[in-house]
């Protein structure tokens, strides 16, 4: 996507910010022009419209949410000797980042794409692809454990994956709603962890 600097940056934080706690409908250019401190005229400089800085956002999220995702090659020298806990926790990623402001567009972004999921078929997609993605990083994992070894061959992975990663998605928007999140601090995504750690561990070898 374009880069985002100066003016044109500051309208789309703008957008991010208000957008996630407001929702898209509530949100004027007029209010984004406003807490940016600019006039109304000057976001269509910068953006052709409302809908343009939406996607720009769902832009950032595609561009951006893997960044701290470990490669499969790593995780696969993971299973080979890690313990249940570790393996679920490394797989398990979150927009943590020494960059703050990327950290909180992305958790903010995240939050618009969860709660537009029934209204914009582009939010959909998003979530559906990402699902997936995940779903498949997880099971490519787990069935290299398999194919070494390291997990019971009869094992179902593609059922834990989905399980790994739906009950994560689950709770995403009261995760991703809150800026200071980091990975297990809802108690209830910490059980669900330890619980798919506990029935991991129950089939390493």
């Amino acid at each position: 996507m374009e880069e985002l600097s100066g003016t044109k940056e500051q309208i789309f934080d703008a957008f991010v910010e208000m957008t996630s706690s407001l929702g898209y409908e509530n949100v004027s250019t007029r209010e984004i022009a406003r807490k940016v401190g600019i006039n109304s005229a000057s976001i269509y400089y910068h953006f052709e419209n409302k809908a343009t800085i939406l996607q720009c956002a769902y832009d950032y999220y595609t561009e951006h949410q893997y960044d701290n995702r470990k490669s499969l090659d790593f995780m696969k020298s993971v299973v080979e000797t890690a313990n249940a806990e570790e393996i679920i926790s490394t797989m398990t990623y979150t927009f943590e980042t020494d960059d703050q402001k990327k950290y909180v567009r992305m958790i903010l972004i995240t939050k618009i794409v969860y709660t537009r999921l029934f209204q914009d078929p582009v939010a959909n997609q998003l979530f559906l692809e990402s699902d997936f993605s995940s779903i498949e990083f997880v099971r490519s994992v787990l069935q290299y454990g398999v194919d070494i070894g390291r997990i019971d061959a009869d094992f179902d992975v593609d059922t834990f994956a989905y399980i790994l990663v739906s009950s994560t998605q689950v709770m995403g928007v009261k995760s991703f709603a809150n800026p200071t999140y980091q990975v297990a601090q809802l108690e209830e995504e910490g059980r669900i962890l330890a619980m798919l750690a506990r029935l991991l561990a129950a089939v390493l070898k």
